[in-house]
């Protein structure tokens, strides 16, 4: 658990669905794939919430919540995801 990637999948209902329901750490991508947001959490509840409105595509990594802050820390570092608004 938590060594790869989910493939990117469409932003849909269908999918959000699918999601199981375990912490771990997401992105949720434009139409061009660009990172607009990266977190920790229940995927399922952030992707239920609809706040993203350009969002298209989200990718997953299932893991413990300590280390899921370690990866989504580094993520946002590499990637300065713009809903992401930490001061680094």
């Amino acid at each position: 658990m938590g060594k790869k990637w989910m493939k990117r999948e469409p932003l849909s209902k269908k999918y959000i669905d699918e999601v199981p329901n375990i912490p771990g750490v997401y992105e949720i991508l434009d139409s061009r794939f660009n990172t607009i947001y990266a977190g920790k959490s229940n995927l399922r509840d952030r992707l239920m919430g609809g706040e993203f409105k350009e969002a298209r595509y989200f990718r997953v990594r299932f893991m413990p919540p300590k280390a899921a802050e370690k990866v989504e820390n580094k993520i946002i570092r590499k990637k300065n995801p713009k809903y992401n608004l930490r001061d680094w």
